[in-house]
């Protein structure tokens, strides 16, 4: 059943040395799972708590979407959702989600 799966992993868990607070984040090719990069970087158990409260901030409906840095907005061109995005705009400045003949309306 279900309980016995999750009572052996938390026995299994607990018999488990603790981790260092120096971990490792590898990025491989899912083609052939050659090594991309390797980051070493220190536990922050704070910034975690803090990005879990975020989000789920968001997924509960709590605050806004918080929109990509500039120097991340490369991405926003895979995003199925940049077309009604107001921080998107296209390679030539124009917000993605109004046409090039019409002008935003101040308030």
């Amino acid at each position: 059943t279900l309980d016995d799966v999750v009572r052996y992993y938390r026995n299994t868990y607990m018999m488990l040395s603790p981790a260092n607070d120096e971990l490792l984040l590898r990025y491989e090719y899912q083609k052939d799972h050659s090594l991309l990069c390797e980051d070493k970087f220190t536990y922050d158990s704070e910034w975690l708590k803090n990005q879990i409260r975020s989000c789920l901030e968001f997924w509960l409906g709590e605050r806004e979407a918080a929109y990509v840095h500039e120097e991340e907005r490369w991405k926003c061109r895979f995003c199925q959702y940049a077309t009604v995005c107001p921080a998107y705009t296209d390679n030539k400045g124009m917000n993605a989600n109004t046409s090039n003949d019409s002008k935003a309306k101040e308030v």
